[in-house]
C-alpha cells in the first residue's frame, strides 16, 4: 500500500506541476492539486497509530486547507491560506516534540534561525499591508523547522529524520512561494514551490511510519 499510494502522488504531483507550469491554473490542475496531498496524507493514514500520527495527520488535514485557499488569487485567500498553514506548522511542531525523552537543541539548528531572519529581511520590506501574517509566519515556520531539529537530536531515527528534512523542504518551499508574492514572478516558480511542498509533506507524512 505504502508503494502504491507513493507511486500514485508522485504522479499526481507532476502531472499537477506540469499542467499549471504557466501558472494558469486550468481545471485539472485544481483536480489535482488536493488530490495529490491526500494521497500523501494516505502514507501517514497507513502508519501505526500513534499520538505522533493523529497530529502528523491532523497538520497534513491542515496543509490540504491551505492548498485549497491557495489555488485562488487575491489577499484574502492568500490569509487563508497562511492561516491554515501556520496552525499546521503548530500542530507538526506539537507532534515533533510529542513523547520526546529530552528537548536537545542541535547547535546546526542555528542555521535554520539565521536562514529565516534574513529571509524575512528580504520579504518584510515588501509584504506591506501584509507585514504583521507574513512575520508570524516566518516565526512559526522557523519553529517547526527548529522542532524537527529538536526530535532528531533526541532520537537521532530514521523517522526523525525524515521530518527534519521535510521541515527543511517546507522551508524552500515557502521561501520560494514568498519569493514569486512578494518579490517578483520567475521562470519555474510553480514547479519548485509545489515539488519542494509535496516532497515536504510527504517525508513527514512518512516520518510516522517510523515511531519510536
Amino acid at each position: 500500500m505504502l508503494t502504491l499510494l507513493a507511486a500514485l502522488g508522485g504522479a499526481s504531483a507532476v502531472a499537477a506541476i506540469a499542467a499549471d507550469w504557466r501558472e494558469t491554473k486550468p481545471p485539472l490542475f485544481l483536480l489535482l492539486k488536493p488530490l495529490t496531498t491526500l494521497l500523501i496524507a494516505g502514507i501517514a493514514w497507513i502508519a501505526p497509530a500513534s499520538d505522533y500520527r493523529s497530529l502528523v495527520l491532523a497538520g497534513l488535514a491542515l496543509s490540504l486547507v491551505g492548498d485549497i485557499c491557495l489555488m485562488f488569487e487575491g489577499d484574502a485567500p492568500f490569509i487563508g491560506g497562511l492561516s491554515s498553514f501556520l496552525f499546521a506548522h503548530l500542530v507538526f511542531m506539537a507532534a515533533f516534540l510529542i513523547g520526546l525523552p529530552a528537548w536537545p537543541l542541535p547547535w546546526w539548528a542555528l542555521g535554520f534561525v539565521v536562514y529565516g531572519a534574513a529571509f524575512a529581511a528580504l520579504l518584510l520590506p515588501r509584504a506591506g499591508r501584509l507585514k504583521l501574517p507574513v512575520l508570524l509566519y516566518g516565526l512559526v515556520l522557523t519553529g517547526m523547522a527548529v522542532t524537527a531539529s529538536v526530535r532528531y537530536g533526541a532520537l537521532q531515527s530514521t523517522g526523525a529524520l525524515l521530518a527534519l528534512i521535510g521541515a527543511g523542504l517546507f522551508l524552500i518551499s515557502d521561501s520560494a512561494l514568498g519569493t514569486r508574492k512578494f518579490v517578483g514572478r520567475y521562470p519555474g516558480a510553480q514547479g519548485l514551490i509545489l515539488s519542494t511542498y509535496w516532497l515536504s509533506i510527504g517525508l513527514i507524512a512518512a516520518s510516522a511510519l517510523d515511531v519510536q
